[in-house]
């Protein structure tokens, strides 16, 4: 039996609709399919207690992801499958270069849920299986939660952030360490991200060096003195062209360690931590 897993709350509130057209695509590759809604079960519970023969499919993108790897204790040896839904897939984007799906347009998780780093924030620790973003990248996602909680369904994630970057936004002071060594005190920050994976904001190759599973995080660190500078090279991210680039930081390491000044908003793929000052993102 596959397990289907969906939100109903997620793209937009189309998730039951997705997660219907998602079973009738399946039983036509030949699988056996229960739908569950993951809102409503305890989805830990319900992996502790899969038999042999079952399988795991998480229907959506990277917030379905990280609500899933941080409610398992445990990864149990069953099939653990995505099956992509919505717009918010930035783990997509960086694996389908070269992972190819099976029957059914299934992607296998079981070798990316292997060490996953973590997140120590405000007092609490998380999994994360993209990245994390502090800075410019978190404020844009606590402006686009409020937009989302007035009711918006459009949220147009560029045009926040030049938003902020020609209005309210000020860049911090950051101070980096990696792996504790000396701390690298850098002025003008922007962001300072710590990257599993290659991308985040919607296909952004912000460490684009980056692999999964390689045994080390990328900081990425965006900075420098002029604002129009900044907004002028920000379309650059997308393609990783900041790599080189004197404005731009890019660091790997087991342990990366990030403070700011003054507080920011913070993102662990894509679900939102507001007024951060630090955080420590790591494997074990």
């Amino acid at each position: 039996m596959l397990k289907l897993l969906f939100n109903p709350l997620a793209d937009g509130g189309n998730g039951e609709a997705a997660s219907i057209e998602a079973e009738a695509k399946l039983i036509e590759a030949g699988k056996v399919v229960e739908r569950i809604d993951s809102t409503k079960i305890d989805v830990n519970k319900l992996v502790m207690e899969l038999t042999k023969e079952d399988e795991v499919a998480i229907l959506g993108g990277d917030g379905t992801l990280n609500y899933f790897i941080n409610h398992v204790t445990n990864f149990p040896n069953n099939k653990i499958y995505l099956y992509p839904s919505g717009t918010g897939n930035d783990f997509l984007n960086d694996i389908k270069a070269y992972e190819k799906p099976v029957a059914g347009g299934l992607y296998e998780l079981n070798k990316f849920l292997l060490n996953l780093p973590k997140i120590d924030v405000k007092g609490k620790t998380y999994r994360f299986i993209n990245g994390i973003g502090f800075g410019i990248d978190g404020e844009c996602c606590v402006e686009a939660d409020k937009k989302k909680a007035a009711g918006e369904t459009e949220i147009d994630y560029s045009k926040i952030t030049i938003g902020l970057l020609l209005g309210p936004f000020k860049p911090r002071t950051a101070t980096l360490r990696i792996d504790g060594g000396e701390p690298i005190v850098i002025k003008k920050a922007y962001l300072c991200s710590a990257m599993h994976g290659r991308m985040y904001g919607g296909g952004m190759d912000i460490a684009p060096d980056q692999r999964r599973n390689c045994g080390h995080l990328t900081a990425a660190v965006i900075h420098g003195k002029s604002k129009l500078g900044i907004l002028m090279n920000f379309p650059g991210l997308f393609k990783g062209k900041h790599k080189g680039k004197k404005w731009a930081l890019l660091k790997s390491g087991r342990t990366i360690e990030v403070s700011f000044d003054v507080p920011c908003g913070l993102q662990i793929d894509g679900e939102v931590v507001e007024d951060v000052t630090s955080y420590k993102a790591y494997l074990d």
